[in-house]
């Protein structure tokens, strides 16, 4: 009941603030591998996310795509997305939201490989238990991916935090060779910016990577 009052509330009081709920920009520079590097959520839905991972760019080519209307890849244009990768050998990554769909984009493209930083398993209030994401998931209006699903020929890097939340989102994971799954003590669904402030973000995205 509760998460359809939301839905109402917001199909009758938000505000269309007219962005491209597909926002993309490349960087170019003649590398031989592209990373498609997906942001998260963060912000208020009024604003558009920053940019994320953007020290990739010293050794990829790298398309960063922000989810504008936080759909959780149900609003993306994933053709639009495809037209402007120059690469064939192409990566992709994400955190939170952003890990999401990246996972969702590598089984619309060849990727190769995928890096997630505490990806979602789902938001959507019939699958997933976590009530974190509920005003997001009010918000989408038709469900094209309601839950993850993962690509056999795409080698996959999930890293989560130790706490409940993080462990609970892991525990649905399917359980596969392709799929490896790493837990950083001592962290919850900021993972990304843990490895960050000490300063092994990069060394583990680029060893995987490489």
């Amino acid at each position: 009941m509760f998460f359809f009052l939301k839905k109402i509330y917001y199909s009758i009081f938000e505000k269309n603030y007219n962005y491209t709920k597909t926002l993309i920009n490349l960087y170019f520079t003649n590398k031989k591998k592209t990373i498609v590097a997906f942001s998260d959520h963060g912000g208020g839905t009024k604003y558009i996310q920053n940019e994320q991972f953007f020290k990739l760019t010293k050794k990829y080519n790298v398309l960063f795509v922000r989810d504008t209307s936080r759909s959780w890849f149900n609003n993306l244009d994933p053709k639009l997305i495809k037209k402007n990768i120059k690469n064939k050998i192409c990566y992709a990554i994400g955190n939170s939201m952003g890990a999401f769909n990246a996972i969702i984009f590598s089984n619309l493209h060849n990727i190769k490989k995928v890096i997630a930083f505490s990806p979602q398993f789902s938001i959507h209030p019939k699958i997933s238990q976590d009530k974190d994401f509920i005003n997001h998931a009010a918000r989408i209006k038709k469900w094209k991916y309601p839950q993850l699903i993962f690509c056999k020929k795409t080698k996959y890097l999930l890293i989560f935090g130790d706490d409940k939340k993080e462990k609970y989102h892991a525990s649905l994971m399917p359980k596969l060779k392709n799929i490896k799954i790493v837990y950083i003590k001592n962290s919850d669904h900021l993972v990304a910016q843990k490895l960050k402030s000490d300063n092994k973000l990069y060394k583990i995205i680029n060893s995987f990577f490489c």
